[in-house]
């Protein structure tokens, strides 16, 4: 099993990395490396220009990113190449502000007993519990598939090949990351989780990404691409799964420091 553990992190930002390494100091062997967060506030234009859209942003999202939101975006990009450069089998990908409640060894090495044919396995769902339509049963942990990507890039698990896709079908972005992965239909990925979920963000540190200043709201784009994501998520769910799988997903409760399924 070769993978890694990449803990995003914004060089000034040392107690989060401590608070970090601190939720990982029961698993003392684990292989993890840090990787510096790409700062959108102080990369110049050029830098940005490698990643980013300017003219797509404007195009076919409905508010201009953040710059915090553009270097989170980067960030990730710069694990999945890491991923595709050391060829790993896959990587576990976390900001630095996760809380973990349950077994990580036990999660690891399901993981890796899994088929080939993943990409990203979300580990967190801090905001709306999103529906299940479809489960794999496994001894302690259950691959599930989400009838809608949750948002949220604090925990997720990323394969060699899913990289290599997300590498491909991502750049340049012209939203926020944990957007561009709901849609899957043009990612060409499901939206897959290990269940239970035993990540979540710690809500006591202050967000490095969201803040008090709005960006204005182009209204018409932002109704058009909700009503365009309904449809094309439901067409792609219904082609995966079927018409009464995707009518019969339900919300799971997940069991907070458990690794037992409750359903």
């Amino acid at each position: 099993m070769n993978y890694k553990i990449f803990i995003i992190n914004l060089d000034r930002s040392v107690e989060r990395y401590q608070h970090a390494l601190d939720q990982l100091a029961a698993w003392p062997d684990l292989p993890i490396e840090r990787v510096s967060a790409a700062d959108g506030r102080i990369m110049d234009e050029q830098q940005l220009s490698q990643y980013y859209s300017l003219a797509l942003n404007k195009r076919l999202y409905h508010k201009i990113l953040k710059p915090a939101e553009k270097g989170c975006f980067i960030s990730h990009i710069w694990c999945w190449q890491r991923v595709v450069e050391q060829q790993l089998d896959f990587a576990l990908i976390l900001e630095d502000d996760f809380i973990i409640n349950g077994d990580m060894a036990a999660l690891l090495q399901q993981v890796s007993t899994l088929p080939g044919d993943w990409h990203l396995l979300k580990l967190a769902m801090p905001n709306k519990q999103q529906k299940i339509i479809a489960a794999e049963p496994g001894a302690i942990f259950q691959r599930v598939f989400f009838a809608k990507n949750p948002v949220s890039t604090v925990a997720q698990l990323v394969s060699l090949a899913g990289a290599q896709q997300l590498l491909a079908k991502t750049i340049p972005f012209y939203r926020p990351v944990d957007v561009a992965l709901q849609h899957t239909w043009e990612l060409q990925i499901r939206a897959e989780a290990i269940w239970p979920l035993i990540f979540k963000p710690d809500l006591s540190f202050e967000s490095s990404i969201n803040s008090k200043s709005k960006e204005p709201v182009n209204r018409p784009i932002f109704y058009w691409q909700r009503l365009r994501f309904a449809f094309c998520n439901t067409l792609s769910n219904i082609k995966l799964y079927g018409l009464g799988k995707t009518l019969s997903a339900s919300r799971w409760p997940n069991p907070t420091g458990s690794t037992r399924l409750s359903k």
